[in-house]
């Protein structure tokens, strides 16, 4: 059966999927690599190993090049904002993953000397910049170990850009991960001269840019069978980074498509229109390529908007654990539905800060710590947890307008919680509809691919399908919780200013 074959290079592991034109999976195979982290915050993989698990992964689902006779085309996304440096030799350096934090000297001098030429980095790039930015990365590199930054040939930004360049495709970014590297001039939607210029990167070593969310780069050639045990003749089509694939296997990307996501930390994503943000905040923007082949390489297509918190579930389990005496979830569900039998969908009349490990958002405060108001002779152990749970549903819906009332997609174990899906139908005020999103990704690549081949198809993104759960809101409950947004809102302010005094 004709199939597109898709790879997903994430943080651990390469998981690859032979999706069919109905959008069924019909084979997947997974290959681990590892990590090696240092004490001074280094994160780093080998990219030989990306390669290794990608054939891997590839043979468990194919056999042979042989077997690959009906694939339609390889897709490929993954990780996004690493600093991949290919070099000429046998000897491949190691990548430098987005979680390492050695750069930040580096970073606050991009900075500084920007700022003297009279550019401002955030505002540039759409985007607060720190020892995650690529730009900051090679520059240290360029400090540290000069004789390597002198070898590079080129640069590319994560596992599915060296991939590419493996497969003898040259060097290639797509736009959502050039977005998050700390050089893209998110205006033009080109490379950032000064940016590149200050960290010390040559202009030919940058990556081309793809515009569109998947586009087909080449075909593989005579090394394919022997690398990763394919075809020649195949079409390569580079889809999105990971964060693009995923919204795009869930929701779509169209302006107005968003979904949350209730994992161990938590987020909610938003397609916009091409408009830029009128200032930086606390939320990350990552530009998408169009769908339009005929639109401008400059400047067109959405924009992702993911605004992020660093914990969610991890809410729920401190609670579970401090509040309610190291309950199960299930346990822990029922005190919740006995209280709702009491008392009725409705605010807590407590309003909660989530932020037990710092916030990003709505605040940017690494130092600020959960807080809760409003406790009373009658206040029950089980009140407070349902007041945290409605504390990271009122975080996940700030900055909502409330102009929609479409249904909202929701993925991650947070899901199997249904009074807590109650919360936050209540809390945004729309449908919550739940989402397997586990291989989002890989459906988002097969999406891009065959988008982009103009293929006749039935692919579409989960939150379209019938299966999952869908909990509308009660009305006088959303009307409450509405009312409790700026008050919510302001107790970020106001428990940062009291922490401040201590």
């Amino acid at each position: 059966m004709p199939s597109l074959l898709c790879l997903d290079l994430g943080t651990s592991a390469a998981k690859a999927a032979l999706i069919d034109l109905d959008g069924n999976s019909r084979e997947q195979a997974s290959s681990e690599y590892p990590t090696r982290r240092t004490a001074d915050g280094g994160a780093e993989q080998d990219p030989g190993d990306w390669v290794r698990a990608a054939r891997t992964a590839i043979a468990q689902i194919l056999p042979s090049p042989a077997a690959g006779d009906d694939l339609l085309a390889l897709s490929l996304t993954g990780q996004m904002q690493d600093l991949v440096l290919e070099t000429e030799g046998e000897s491949e350096p190691p990548a430098i993953l987005y979680s390492d934090t050695r750069a930040g000297a580096e970073a606050e001098e991009l900075r500084a000397q920007l700022a003297a030429e009279g550019i401002a980095w955030d505002a540039l790039t759409a985007n607060q910049q720190d020892a995650s930015s690529c730009a900051a990365m090679f520059r240290r590199l360029d400090r540290v170990d000069p004789g390597l930054a002198r070898r590079v040939r080129q640069v590319v930004f994560g596992p599915a850009g060296h991939l590419v360049h493996r497969l003898g495709l040259g060097a290639w970014c797509d736009l959502t991960t050039a977005a998050a590297t700390g050089l893209l001039d998110h205006r033009t939607r080109t490379w950032s001269a000064p940016v590149a210029r200050a960290a010390g990167l040559a202009a030919p070593l940058l990556p081309a840019l793809t515009h569109r969310a998947g586009q087909i780069l080449g075909r593989t050639g005579a090394s394919a069978p022997a690398l990763l045990g394919l075809p020649a003749g195949l079409p390569v089509v580079l889809a999105p980074g990971d964060a693009g694939a995923t919204t795009l296997g869930i929701v779509g990307l169209t302006p107005g498509d968003d979904y949350a996501y209730l994992g161990t930390s938590g987020w909610r994503a938003v397609v916009q229109p091409a408009a830029p943000p009128s200032q930086v905040g606390t939320s990350h923007h990552l530009a998408l390529g169009g769908s339009d082949h005929g639109a401008s390489d400059h400047g067109a297509g959405p924009t992702l908007r993911i605004s992020a918190l660093l914990a969610a579930g991890a809410v729920a389990d401190w609670g579970r654990e401090a509040l309610l005496g190291g309950a199960t979830p299930g346990a822990a569900d029922a005190l919740l539905e006995g209280r709702e039998h009491r008392h009725g969908r409705g605010p807590t009349g407590l309003l909660a800060l989530p932020s037990i490990l710092g916030e990003r958002y709505p605040v940017r405060d690494a130092d600020l710590r959960g807080a809760m108001i409003g406790i009373g002779p009658q206040t029950r152990a089980i009140d407070l947890y349902a007041a945290m749970l409605e504390g990271v549903a009122h975080a996940l819906a700030h900055g909502d307008d409330g102009a929609t009332s479409r249904p909202l997609a929701v993925t991650g174990g947070g899901t199997a919680s249904q009074p807590w899906l109650r919360i936050i139908a209540d809390v945004t005020g729309r449908p919550v509809h739940t989402v397997d999103g586990a291989d989002a990704a890989l459906l988002g690549c097969a999406l891009a691919a065959a988008d982009e081949l103009g293929l006749e198809h039935r692919i579409m993104p989960l939150a379209a399908r019938a299966d999952g759960r869908s909990i509308a809101p009660d009305p006088a409950a959303a009307a409450a919780h509405r009312a409790l947004r700026p008050a919510h809102r302001a107790l970020y302010t106001a428990v940062a200013e009291v922490q401040a005094l201590r």
